[in-house]
């Protein structure tokens, strides 16, 4: 299991019907739903921000579309493989918010469903998938707003496309304390671990950064450590009541960070 228990994770599970992450949204968006939690910055420059209520939305959104258009429930295995970009924030809190296990670049036949970007989708859309899956790779729109993708591989399904006629609100399905058990992050060979252990480690790496409420951090590039990697992005600023500027690789993070008035970090 990744980590402890936190007492800043435990603020956020108020009994055993609580889905635990999107409790720890539903608190962030009421206490500042208007700042911004995730930024992203794309090579050529151009910015994306998502308010608390925006990113909220987004992962409602994204979410319905698992449980109504997918049919995945809690147990089902998502295979990522999605770059470091702010769609991956989404699909993963969408994945979080039905109760499946995110499993970073897990492969086809070993899961219910592929989340991939669209340089990504090629390599996995001719493998075979597990028998309780849709047999279908979906893939995300890296649009700065995260429009229609323009063409497919053949046999893939367009994230953005799905998620948008979705409504952008979301009910959680009860949320057992059997729950818990049911791995939220899988390393393929590796640990895995539920979403209150996900909450509280997310709230030991912002210890770990120092980050304090209102923080603005900011990352050039993914985080060389995996499992911070899937979580500084989508839980910390949540936990940390923080916002993330992430950078793609090779941009100038001082410089960037001085633009964004962010505390450069990693």
């Amino acid at each position: 299991m990744f980590g402890r228990r936190s007492r800043s994770a435990r603020l956020y599970y108020r009994g055993p019907m609580t889905n635990p992450i999107w409790q720890a949204l539903e608190d962030r968006v009421r206490r500042r739903p208007a700042d911004p939690v995730v930024t992203y910055i794309d090579a050529d420059g151009q910015r994306t921000e998502l308010s608390a209520k925006t990113l909220a939305n987004n992962a409602a959104k994204a979410a319905n579309a698992l449980r109504d258009e997918a049919f995945l429930e809690s147990g089902s295995r998502l295979a990522f493989h999605v770059p470091w970009h702010w769609q991956r924030c989404v699909w993963t809190l969408a994945a979080w918010l039905v109760g499946a296990t995110v499993v970073p670049g897990g492969s086809p036949d070993q899961c219910d469903l592929v989340i991939a970007g669209p340089v990504e989708a090629p390599g996995v859309v001719t493998e075979q998938f597990g028998p309780t899956g849709q047999g279908e790779v979906w893939v995300v729109s890296l649009h700065p707003f995260g429009l229609p993708n323009p063409s497919l591989p053949e046999g893939c399904v367009d994230a953005a496309t799905i998620a948008r006629i979705q409504p952008d609100a979301f009910v959680p399905d009860p949320f057992a304390p059997d729950d818990d058990a049911v791995s939220a992050l899988a390393f393929v060979g590796g640990a895995s671990s539920g979403q209150q252990h996900l909450l509280a480690h997310a709230g030991e790496i912002g210890e770990s950064h120092l980050l304090t409420p209102g923080d603005r951090f900011a990352i050039i590039g993914l985080p060389v450590d995996e499992l911070e990697g899937w979580l500084i992005g989508s839980l910390v600023p949540i936990v940390c009541d923080a916002s993330i500027i992430m950078a793609a690789p090779g941009l100038d993070g001082v410089a960037i960070a001085g633009r964004e008035s962010a505390r450069l970090i990693g």
